[in-house]
């Protein structure tokens, strides 16, 4: 071949490397090469990118003012703006910056410290090995371990980790009111009977770093403790004070572990014995004692309403004993409420018998 050619675009650059070394600039335009050597060939690099690692023979050739150096040191990166925008992220090296096409800056950060100087909004920018984005909601905490230490404890927000060169775990809190339902617990109680039992604790994390100190898994440690003390409770009661009392023996549990959990940095709020199961038989036997006392307090309330029925008539009685003007005109009510059930009556007599019936004593008064 005669010759060869090389166009460069306005956004571009051409690097003319001859027998592997860097020997020339390219501009824009289209640059031809008259009986070209052997060994010789053209590199087009875009300016688009921002920037370029930086070589000693490619700073030696670049014109002034096409670019700026840039060092990012062990332990840091950079982000990479271009006319003002994040762009990508630059590791630990030498850079060249373009200057020709854009405003190419980047600003340097350490990721030595736990937490990210970078801003917010460039976080998607870095890599997850280098760098991890923690949300905390407001009702939660984070506590955070660097190389198995206990580092601190992160509040509500966003927080950006630096994970490069070090193990970080995080142990995520609750601390919002949460239930632990203990159910299918089969208990004796003192007098040898078999029940079940179902029981519902609320509680509340109030120090997360305590219960992380205190405790391998708080949900376990909390379901054991209220296990252990409900048996202890139950089999020193009575069935008969197990039932009475099952309204108070959610206080009782609970003033009696309340000690131990706030030791772990936890806030019990209520111990409730949500359900107590009895064995068949003893449901029948607890069936017939109940419907033996509803019916002694019926027969009981029954021989009270005849007695009073009794003591009404006799003092009706003795009301219609002393007035006979009353006596008779009851006796007129029971006619009428007859003649009333039975249909018409026809009477067979005469007026002045009819009168002389219905006529009505004379009282002591006219007397």
């Amino acid at each position: 071949m005669f010759w060869s050619t090389t166009t460069i675009g306005d956004h571009q650059r051409g690097l003319r490397y001859r027998d592997g070394r860097l020997v020339g600039w390219l501009g824009p335009g289209r640059h031809t090469l008259l009986w070209p050597r052997e060994g010789t060939r053209d590199e087009v690099i875009d300016l688009s990118a921002g920037s370029i690692p930086h070589t000693p023979e490619l700073a030696a050739i670049v014109p002034p003012g096409a670019a700026t150096e840039l060092v990012v040191g062990s332990r840091q990166i950079a982000i990479l703006r271009i006319d003002g925008l994040p762009v990508r992220t630059l590791g630990p090296g030498r850079y060249l910056l373009w200057q020709e096409r854009a405003a190419v800056e980047a600003r340097v950060h350490d990721t030595e410290p736990l937490h990210t100087t970078v801003a917010e909004a460039e976080w998607a920018l870095v890599s997850p090995a280098i760098l991890t984005p923690v949300i905390v909601e407001p009702h939660e905490r984070v506590i955070l371990f660097v190389d198995g230490i206990q580092a601190e404890i992160l509040g509500p927000g966003r927080h950006g980790i630096h994970t490069e060169g070090r193990t970080v775990s995080m142990i995520r809190m609750d601390l919002r009111e949460q239930e632990l339902q203990i159910t299918g617990q089969d208990m004796m109680t003192a007098d040898k009977v078999s029940v079940r039992i179902n029981l519902l604790v609320r509680y509340r994390i109030t120090d997360p770093e305590q219960v992380v100190r205190s405790v391998p898994d708080l949900h376990d440690a909390l379901y054991s403790t209220a296990q252990l003390a409900s048996r202890r409770n139950i089999a020193a009661t009575s069935l008969d004070a197990l039932l009475e009392g099952r309204n108070t023996l959610g206080e009782t549990l609970l003033d009696a572990i309340q000690a131990q959990a706030r030791a772990w940095g936890v806030e019990l709020l209520s111990f409730d014995l949500k359900d107590l199961i009895l064995p068949g038989p003893i449901k029948e036997i607890l069936n017939q004692v109940l419907q033996a006392e509803k019916r002694a307090a019926a027969n009981v309330i029954l021989r009270r309403e005849e007695t009073a029925a009794t003591r009404s008539l006799a003092n009706t009685a003795k009301l219609l004993d002393q007035n006979p003007t009353l006596l008779r005109l009851k006796e007129l009510e029971t006619m009428e409420r007859l003649a009333q059930s039975v249909g018409p009556i026809t009477v067979l007599a005469a007026p002045d018998q009819l009168l002389s019936a219905l006529r009505l004593p004379p009282t002591r008064a006219a007397e």
